[in-house]
């Protein structure tokens, strides 16, 4: 065999050993997918994406409820995309269809500080290192600065947890650390052994609403 045709066979097998360790080390997305229930009754889902970055994640969060109530139909959209760097948030772009209102916003970060503009929301600065409602972190429950997905309205919080427990999600019982929110925003909070979030239980207009994930192991 040449030398020439030897350093293309070469070349070809380096190229493709490059290729398959890039196919077969590249991480898959991880989903965590959510039910919301208004008084047990399914009312719609909560979908997070999440992509790993070279120096980071992305993530992204779709939210889709239609509820009932009386003679009235109430639907609610909501996308939002999250940007970390190295667990720090960089950037958060939200767009919300409430019932008809729409919201659309831009959160841009340094540091301890962001600005947040767009329609629906009056432009912001502060140097509070507030995070959105953005409950999938379990290091969300440290923050006593946060704001609203849908409007960027700010809220003052504490957070406490209690003891260790576990949830049962469909028959299957699942190790869980719980959390209590207060103060403009109260929420259970329920979180699996790697931080991510299994359960959500809030009231709103006197109707218990659940978030429950059903994919949990």
């Amino acid at each position: 065999m040449s030398r020439k045709l030897l350093g293309g066979v070469a070349t070809a097998c380096a190229i493709f050993a490059t290729l398959y360790a890039g196919l077969h080390g590249a991480k898959a997305d991880e989903t965590l997918n959510y039910k919301v229930f208004k008084d047990g009754d399914p009312i719609g889902f909560e979908k997070v994406v999440l992509s790993d970055t070279a120096d980071g994640q992305i993530a992204h969060i779709t939210t889709e409820t239609s509820v009932q109530v009386l003679f009235l139909q109430f639907h609610y959209h909501h996308d939002r995309t999250e940007t970390w760097k190295n667990d720090h948030l960089v950037s958060v772009k939200a767009e919300t269809d409430d019932d008809g209102t729409p919201y659309a916003w831009l959160a841009e970060y340094e540091g301890d500080c962001y600005e947040v503009a767009g329609k629906g929301v009056p432009r912001r600065e502060e140097c509070n290192a507030a995070w959105p409602l953005t409950l999938w972190r379990e290091d969300i429950t440290a923050k006593t600065s946060l704001y609203s997905v849908i409007d960027a309205a700010p809220y003052a919080v504490s957070v406490a947890k209690t003891v260790d427990t576990s949830l049962t999600i469909d028959n299957r019982k699942i190790p869980a650390t719980h959390y209590v929110m207060t103060g403009d925003v109260a929420r259970d909070l329920w979180y699996d052994k790697d931080g991510k979030l299994l359960k959500t239980s809030f009231k709103k207009k006197g109707y218990d609403i659940d978030f429950i994930r059903v994919d949990a192991q």
